[in-house]
């Protein structure tokens, strides 16, 4: 079973294509990377996911079913997103932010709490932070809430745009070790980057977008090893697995 398949998708804006024709089938239970220059389309492609964004030509489907774009609300129960910044709500502390949507969902409190300390102990976070707003946090730290909201129901597909790519080089590796060690095969997830070496470390399948084209897909280092053009060799220099 695919996780996400895209049929001949097209969209634009201002009569300029951001997708320009994209088919792909992204395989389930794997963490997917969309690699691209700025412009490329990576994170229109996610946001079509999610409903932020709606094709102007082309379907999209989650599981074989196809995305229905009126009850988007439903759909997003099943997905988590993280986003750069981690995008947590400024007047929630960090507990309410981790578990909004299990209140929001009606979970009995012994289960959120449960859900809540450990995700907190995965992610090496402490305890102590509960009652403590965003802003007091660092970037790092604000990071890991913001994964930790997003996976506290446990959803099938976890949606991630750029969420590393403003923390410094250890703090980011930190959170690669976390990440690596929470998340379980049988979860689906899309990455958006612009960075290979994060592809290579998360990523066990690989999509290269150009001007909104799919240039290459595949599993990672053999696209590494037989790159199509000197455009995706580009990518790979200096890039480590």
């Amino acid at each position: 079973m695919s996780a996400i398949t895209f049929e001949n998708i097209f969209k634009s804006y201002r009569q300029t294509f951001v997708l320009n024709d994209v088919s792909l089938i992204l395989p389930a239970g794997q963490t997917t990377a969309i690699v691209g220059e700025s412009g490329s389309g990576k994170s229109t492609l996610l946001q079509l996911v999610n409903g932020l964004v709606r094709p102007d030509r082309g379907i999209i489907r989650i599981e074989e079913k196809e995305l229905n774009y009126q009850y988007i609300s439903s759909v997003r129960k099943k997905m988590g997103y993280v986003v750069q910044g981690a995008g947590l709500f400024p007047h929630l502390t960090i507990r309410e932010n981790i578990t909004l949507l299990a209140r929001l969902s009606g979970w009995h409190q012994h289960a959120i709490d449960e859900r809540y300390d450990g995700f907190l102990e995965a992610f090496g976070l402490n305890k102590d932070l509960s009652e403590r707003y965003p802003h007091s946090l660092s970037g790092g730290q604000q990071q890991r809430v913001g994964l930790c909201r997003a996976m506290i129901l446990d959803p099938k597909l976890l949606l991630l745009d750029e969420p590393f790519s403003a923390l410094d080089p250890i703090t980011r590796e930190a959170i690669y070790e976390k990440f690596l060690q929470v998340i379980n095969r049988e979860k689906s997830i899309l990455l958006v980057t612009h960075d290979m070496n994060e592809a290579l470390k998360l990523a066990s399948y690989l999509v290269i977008l150009r001007n909104g084209k799919v240039i290459q897909e595949g599993d990672p280092y053999n696209v590494a090893n037989h790159p199509v053009n000197q455009y995706v060799e580009r990518f790979f220099v200096g890039a480590h697995g």
